[in-house]
């Protein structure tokens, strides 16, 4: 299914049961494209759900980015979503579930002209161990934080039960500390980022955990997200940032007013697709940073249970 539509009783809109991936697109082509795919293969596994194949999947973004041109331009932001496919009802999938892959394309959001000014939202972010660090289709608690910003706001940072800093509400956070790089783990409902995997591996960041009060150490900040892989913040928790000027790192062009990674990585896909998952983590920033960070980030969080004949009784 490749139609923007999905049936009411499919099991991504019922119970969010499914995953989705944000793409900048530029000229018909998509930025770190081999990161989404290997983030969209790692969480269908975790989900323990089945992958589409690959000829689907580059087919329907491939409709949806040639719609999108001839309605939006060449530049814009693709959402592609995997569900695991309609359903009876209960919360139990079918034993062979038939998935669901659609994508649409919009235009760019606005750009802030402005640096970031953050502060906590009141909004926790809570989330459950078996979906960390998943772009999975349960957002609500970003819908919210973004909600209780005040007017003229467009960002804010969201906390986890323990006051801990887990990210932006549409991105995630470094800072510079004593001239080294730092990110927040991913706890709670943050996401691991494409970007945030870029970053790790460009600035040789450090996955730190942070609560508020230690950012009164930051020298400089950002959010970064598949829009804009850099978004500078000036004032954090009330307190100007002495160092709001470029990009830390060569390299990154403006693209419609959104910084992105190198054009080289804005490639054609000659491989997009690898045979394997174990591939695709090893070949892609986004699989490497999430190995180095997880260990084994691919194991289905929900295994396989026993046959009733192998229970003890």
């Amino acid at each position: 299914m490749n139609a923007a539509g999905f049936a009411v009783n499919d099991r991504g809109c019922a119970f969010g049961d499914g995953l989705f991936e944000t793409l900048f697109v530029h000229e018909g082509r998509v930025a770190r494209l081999d990161d989404h795919l290997a983030r969209l293969r790692c969480g269908l596994s975790r989900l323990g759900l089945p992958e589409p194949s690959g000829d689907q999947v580059l087919a329907v973004l491939d409709e949806a980015i040639k719609t999108g041109a001839s309605d939006h331009g060449t530049t814009g932001v693709c959402k592609l979503v995997v569900t695991a496919g309609s359903g009876p009802r209960g919360y139990r999938r079918p034993e062979q579930p038939a998935l669901t892959v659609t994508a649409t394309v919009g235009p760019l959001p606005p750009v802030p002209t402005e640096p970031l000014a953050l502060d906590p939202v009141p909004v926790i972010v809570e989330g459950v161990t078996a979906l960390r660090g998943l772009k999975h289709l349960n957002r609500l608690s970003h819908v919210l934080a973004q909600q209780s910003l005040p007017a003229g706001r467009r960002e804010g940072l969201m906390l986890d039960p323990a006051g801990r800093v887990v990210s932006g509400t549409m991105g995630n956070l470094f800072w510079r500390e004593r001239g080294g790089w730092h990110t927040p783990p991913l706890v709670g409902g943050a996401i691991a980022g494409t970007r945030r995997a870029w970053w790790i591996e460009t600035l040789d960041a450090r996955v730190t955990p942070c609560a508020p009060g230690r950012l009164a150490l930051a020298e400089a900040a950002f959010l970064c997200n598949a829009v804009s892989a850099w978004r500078p913040v000036g004032w954090l928790l009330g307190r100007a940032l002495p160092d709001v000027d470029g990009p830390p790192a060569d390299g990154l062009e403006s693209v419609a007013g959104c910084w992105q990674p190198p054009a080289r990585a804005m490639r054609p896909r000659q491989n997009p697709w690898p045979a394997s998952l174990s591939e695709a983590m090893a070949d892609s920033c986004w699989g490497r940073v999430a190995l180095a960070e997880f260990g084994a980030p691919c194991e289905a969080a929900c295994p396989t249970p026993p046959s009733p004949q192998s229970i003890e009784r």
